[in-house]
């Protein structure tokens, strides 16, 4: 499997989760940005992480590769 495919089938899942095709609650995975910011409501916050076993798990591995597409 590529990056690519692994990415995009990621980016589907955090679609699903945000438009609540799921039963599991979205806040264990994201946290929406609580700036008063332009644009849409539904920003995600990106946590910060120093350490790579944080740093990998789905919510933050969504949010750090989702810059890049």
């Amino acid at each position: 499997m590529s990056l690519e495919t692994r990415v995009r089938g990621d980016l589907i899942e955090v679609f699903k989760f945000l438009n609540k095709s799921y039963t599991v609650v979205a806040d264990i995975f994201f946290e929406y940005d609580k700036g008063n910011r332009r644009g849409h409501s539904n920003k995600l916050f990106k946590r910060r992480s120093r350490l790579d076993i944080r740093k990998y798990v789905f919510g933050n591995r969504v949010l750090l590769t989702s810059g890049k597409i």
